[in-house]
């Protein structure tokens, strides 16, 4: 599989989101329920892009002790990897692999705070000393 189709697709992200949310493993039905309002998904396509992230070994099941017919699933990579691996083949994709660039056109158009500023400062102080 290509590697940018390893990554989790708009609907993955919002299972993935729910399990780095909560402390614990869940099972398909689990996620359904606290998947964000917003979200019209049924269970059954949750099942399905459940098993597509099992496939692309962004999460990982165990089955229930008590019942065959139950997975517990936790994700196998945390949200800060997946950010950093889906920002780069955004910019790969975009940008020709410009990261900067990718950054420069997401900034140039908002009003930052003094707290983004700050980490933006922060950010640019730690890639001067590498």
């Amino acid at each position: 599989m290509p590697r940018e189709e390893m990554l989790p697709s708009e609907s993955e992200w919002l299972i993935m989101e729910t399990l780095w949310n909560c402390d614990h493993d869940l099972t398909s039905s689990e996620i359904t329920e606290r998947l964000p309002g917003s979200s019209s998904m049924t269970q059954r396509m949750v099942r399905v892009l459940i098993n597509r992230l099992c496939k692309k070994g962004l999460l990982s099941y165990t089955v229930d002790p008590h019942d065959s017919r139950v997975y517990h699933y936790t994700a196998t990579k945390g949200r800060d990897e997946l950010r950093r691996e889906k920002s780069k083949a955004f910019a790969n994709s975009y940008f020709g692999g410009n990261t900067a660039g990718a950054a420069f056109a997401f900034l140039e158009n908002e009003k930052l705070t003094k707290e983004q500023i700050a980490e933006l400062e922060a950010i640019i102080k730690k890639s001067k000393k590498q």
